[in-house]
């Protein structure tokens, strides 16, 4: 599989994104049993309370280079992630989450398990919770 074909886990809602998973009552991230490919009446309707990618979590293909995110090898997020996570007391799941874009995900590919251990703890837009 080359760069090009990976799926960023922490997309903006547009339409033919995936839905992940939806941020349950503790925080974290629970993943879809399913894969679902959102339209734009799915993406209308999920703004109508404020940013979906507040609530849900996302994923399309990765844009490298044409990412704010990316560091010109890599994929900054998972990395600041990881790194947040060594110097703060947050529980990390023992078992791998069900994950539908594993085999291409950018995250995985890059940090292996401990992305995947860290994903459902990662919210795109956090201006709701800078807010509170």
């Amino acid at each position: 599989m080359s760069a090009d074909d990976k799926t960023c886990p922490s997309a903006r809602a547009a339409p033919g994104a995936t839905l992940l998973g939806i941020k349950g009552a503790d925080g974290r991230v629970k993943p879809m049993r399913t894969m679902m490919v959102v339209d734009q009446t799915f993406v209308d309707n999920a703004s109508v309370p404020g940013p979906p990618e507040a609530r849900m979590r996302f994923a399309s293909k990765c844009e490298t280079s044409g990412c704010k995110q990316w560091t010109g090898t890599r994929c900054g997020v998972i990395d600041n992630v990881l790194a947040h996570l060594k110097v703060v007391d947050v529980d990390v799941r023992d078992t791998l989450p069900p994950c539908a874009i594993r085999p291409t995900c950018r995250w995985f590919d890059q940090s292996g398990e401990s992305a995947c251990h860290a994903c459902e703890l990662v919210i795109t837009d956090q201006s709701a919770m800078a807010a509170e």
